[in-house]
Order: structure tokens, then C-alpha cells, then sequence
């Protein structure tokens, strides 16, 4: 499994998607790992660097932060958005990052840990990078909201089952307890998990929908719909929402489950 996204998707996640979902749950995650002025940060599947830039303002300009991802499309836009900010960005897998040991006081991630193709691995990699006393903080998401199923479902309908599965599969994450079990397994100590809350607010359903699908991986797959079939499918997720619909924005809740440890 993995996140790729091409072509203008990155732009659109970054516009769209970052300041409605992504930035908020960095700064959440960003407060369970407590970063201190001077410190070192690795952020790991940065993707248009959102909780990178974060990191980089709590640590100061005595802090170093670097942000890694295997998508150079995201990168590129993380680049671009950081471009007056002293922050190093690497195009790397999370296995064999070629980092030094023991040179980061933190290594964070932000709905990175179920896309790692080798899990374990990924985890040793992070303990190796981290310097004594370091800690990790990943947040993942805690299932599917309201707002995903709907999604989801309608996805299947009007594109396909095998489209619908790429997509859910976003969320399909290990449990609490799994992630307590793999982070302790890779040597950390003191591993917890904290789950966290958010009341998410978005544009309604035929506003945000074509945006959200623009912002993924199966962006081709919608695009490639009749008029006719994306309004079909906008209106079945507008259907299923409607106990959410609040004005003119649709209002659910979501959680994640921020997993911690220390070396």
C-alpha cells in the first residue's frame, strides 16, 4: 500500500485538504511529543510538509528539521511552501534513510505508519536515527468517520469495488493495542497510545467531494467519470450526510490514535 499522488494533486491537498484536516491534526500530534527550542526533528512521509513547517517553528532557528517522502511530486510543493524556512528535505523510503545514528532528538509522523511497506523495518530505522532519550510520535488514523464511509460506499457504487477498496484501504489501520505491541517490539520504551478527537468541519458534500477525490490517489479514476456519474455519486455522499449538514458545511467527528515512545 502505498500514498502517491500526481499531476495538480498535490496543489489541491495542500490547499484544500491541509487546512481543513491535515493542519489541524499536526498540531495535535505535535503536542504529544513536546518539541523544545534547539532540538533536531525527522518528519517522516512529510508530504507537502505541513507538520514540517510546524516542527521547524517550535524548534527555532537553532532546531534542525528534516522532512522525508517518497513522493517527489509532494516534496516539490513542501519545497515550494518552505522555501524561506531552513528545513532539509529528503526523497527516501522510510527502510534505508541513510541518515546518521543517534541524530534526531524526535521522529515524527503524521498518517505515514500504515502506507510503510515494511512496518517493523521502518520502526528499527526510526530507533537507529534516534539519538538517546529521543522519541517518536505518529498519529494513524482510528478507523473510518462518518464522513469516509460515505464516502466509500459511493465510490463503489459509481466507479468501482476495486477503486472503493484502494480507498478505504487509506483507512484501515492497526488497532491501539497492535501499535503498542509493534513500537515496543522495535526496542522503544514507555510506548503509549492517546486518542485523539477533532470536530472536523468542511464545505458541503458537492463543493468537497470533488476536491477530496481530486486530492487522492484515485483522482484519475473520478476524473474519468461522466458529468453525469459525478453528480450521481456527489449526491448519494450528500444523501448519506445529511445528518451532518449544519448551515453550509458538513460537521462530523473523526479521531486518531497517536502512538508515543521513547529510545
Amino acid at each position: 500500500m502505498s500514498f502517491q499522488l500526481s499531476g495538480s494533486a498535490p496543489e489541491i491537498y495542500e490547499d484544500i485538504m491541509v487546512p481543513l484536516w491535515f493542519g489541524r491534526w499536526a498540531e495535535t500530534l505535535l503536542t504529544s511529543v513536546s518539541l523544545k527550542t534547539g532540538e533536531t526533528v525527522l518528519d517522516v512521509a512529510c508530504g507537502t510538509g505541513v507538520t514540517t513547517r510546524i516542527a521547524k517553528r517550535d524548534v527555532g532557528s537553532d532546531g534542525r528539521v528534516t522532512g522525508l517522502d517518497i513522493n517527489a511530486g509532494m516534496l516539490a510543493k513542501a519545497r515550494e511552501l518552505a522555501a524561506d524556512m531552513d528545513i532539509t528535505w529528503i526523497e527516501s523510503d522510510v527502510i534505508k534513510t541513510g541518515l546518521p545514528e543517534d541524530s534526531f532528538n524526535a521522529v515524527i509522523s503524521q498518517h505515514g505508519y500504515h502506507y510503510f511497506p515494511d512496518q517493523p523495518a521502518a520502526l528499527k530505522e526510526f530507533h537507529r536515527v534516534l539519538a538517546p532519550s529521543g522519541r517518536i510520535a505518529m498519529s494513524i488514523w482510528d478507523g473510518h468517520s462518518g464522513y469516509t464511509k460515505a464516502l466509500c460506499s459511493a465510490v463503489e457504487k459509481f466507479i468501482s469495488p476495486e477503486i472503493a477498496n484502494k480507498q478505504r484501504s487509506q483507512r484501515q489501520t492497526p488497532s491501539a493495542e497492535k501499535l503498542i505491541t509493534d513500537v515496543s517490539d522495535a526496542g522503544f520504551e514507555n510506548v503509549a497510545v492517546v486518542r485523539q478527537k477533532l470536530l472536523i468541519k468542511v464545505p458541503l458534500a458537492p463543493e468537497f467531494v470533488p476536491l477530496h477525490l481530486g486530492s487522492m490517489p484515485i483522482a484519475g479514476a473520478f476524473h474519468s467519470l461522466s458529468e453525469e456519474a459525478k453528480a450521481a455519486l456527489v449526491a448519494d455522499v450528500t444523501r448519506s450526510l445529511s445528518d451532518y449538514v449544519v448551515g453550509d458545511q458538513m460537521v462530523y467527528p473523526d479521531a486518531v490514535n497517536v502512538v508515543t515512545g521513547i529510545v
